[in-house]
């Protein structure tokens, strides 16, 4: 087990003039609603937090229910009210989905205003839209955009930051491999299939299947690109013996590991020159995995077929609502790492968490992202300083020490060969 190295930071903060140090936007969602009730619980003493959204008298309930410090009433259609908005805090967090839809005017105006933002986005393509316009500008200022804080995309890149560092402290070495893999019990609700949805039908899913997306330039060439296909066959792990098989979100996680390994490369921290990393899904047997493979499949293409998404529509759940209550109480998540050495030595990390991964675990997350970010900027990594960022290099380690502290179970050590 690893040691929490955080803080404990009491209370006292400088908010330079601003009446938040934390404002949660989207707080009268059903993701919000949970996230608002996690700082009421987490939020050390002295921190000034808000809850903001379109409803002023939803807000107000929530803030009872919460005891947050204020409530800012902002719509993302409406630019005055997110200028207010972020402008009256030091930290934006937001669970306002689809954020190709929504979130733009908010990373806009935290750009212009050198407000730090974190947010649950899985959209990778709205991201790469995101790099273009403001990553330079961030990094120029010291600004820390950091989308892909919830379940997409934080447990996959601290482990493959906590697999790389492993190796380079222990044995000195750079890493070649990792290969992350999933067991989950939850379901969705549904704001995740409204953006499903939305992506669908604005060619943002297909423009996902860029294995190198979010990778700058000079980590996208033909090599790269040859060592990074994703996962789409069925074989048996002997480490973790178990079958792997494609894993849905890794179109995700896996995008944003690799920029994290190209955003750290530049500052001569890089996991390796020739680093390499997947995710698939576990499965106790051949006939499983196969099953869910053809599964997979099968939903991607009703995706592309309107009449298929119309059903999906109608039958699943609605935006601001989420899974049955069964899958709420008995989902979990477990993430097993195997990584691997330049010289061939292997390492096994394990991340465990309680709780629906879309929920419970996004909500601890993403509001442990934002609380960093309040409560204990200068012990962040320095570098990168700034820019349109991933958890691992805006957040990094400081960050797997608060999850653990907050419940996540983590385990590392050497593979022991029989």
């Amino acid at each position: 087990m690893r040691g929490v190295r955080s803080r404990t930071l009491g209370g006292g903060f400088e908010v330079g003039g601003k009446p938040y140090d934390v404002t949660l936007f989207g707080a009268t969602g059903y993701t919000g609603r949970q996230a608002a009730r996690y700082l009421s619980e987490h939020a050390p003493p002295g921190l000034r937090w808000a809850v903001a959204g379109r409803s002023g008298a939803r807000l107000e309930l929530v803030e009872a229910e919460a005891h947050a410090s204020g409530v800012v009433v902002a719509d993302s259609a409406e630019p005055a009210s997110i200028e207010a908005m972020v402008a009256g805090t030091r930290v934006l967090a937001t669970t306002v989905g689809p954020f190709a839809h929504h979130g733009g005017p908010v990373v806009d105006a935290c750009v212009r205003h050198g407000v730090d933002y974190v947010d649950i986005t899985g959209e990778t393509a709205w991201v790469r839209g995101l790099v273009d316009r403001h990553h330079a500008a961030a990094a120029l200022a010291g600004t820390r955009i950091v989308p892909f804080c919830g379940f997409d995309s934080v447990p996959s890149d601290l482990g493959a930051l906590l697999v790389a560092s492993f190796i380079r402290e222990r044995w000195g070495q750079d890493t070649r491999r990792v290969s992350a893999s999933f067991a989950l019990r939850g379901g969705y609700g549904g704001g995740t299939l409204a953006t499903v949805l939305h992506s669908a039908e604005t060619g943002e899913l297909a423009v996902g299947r860029d294995v190198l997306l979010l990778n700058p330039p000079e980590h996208r060439g033909d090599a790269e690109r040859a060592r990074s296909a994703d996962l789409d066959a069925v074989r048996r792990d002997p480490v973790r013996r178990v079958w792997l098989g494609p894993f849905p979100m890794a179109r995700i996680n896996t995008r944003v590991v690799r920029r994290s390994n190209a955003l750290l490369d530049a500052i001569g921290r890089g996991y390796g020159p020739e680093f390499t990393y997947e995710e698939a899904t576990e499965y106790r047997s051949r006939l499983a995995a196969e099953a869910a493979r053809l599964g997979l499949r099968l939903f991607e293409r009703a995706l592309a077929v309107e009449r298929m998404r119309a059903l999906l529509r109608r039958f699943g759940p609605a935006p601001g609502e989420g899974p049955p209550a069964a899958a709420r109480e008995q989902g979990a998540m477990r993430l097993r790492l195997v990584g691997e050495a330049a010289s061939g030595r292997q390492v096994l990390a394990t991340l465990r968490a309680r709780g629906n991964p879309g929920g419970q675990v996004t909500v601890m997350t993403l509001c442990q992202a934002a609380l960093a970010l309040a409560t204990q900027r200068d012990a962040l990594p320095r570098a990168p300083a700034g820019g349109v960022l991933t958890p691992a290099t805006a957040l990094g380690l400081p960050l797997l020490d608060r999850l653990e502290a907050a419940g996540l179970q983590v385990e590392i050590g050497p593979v022991v060969r029989a």
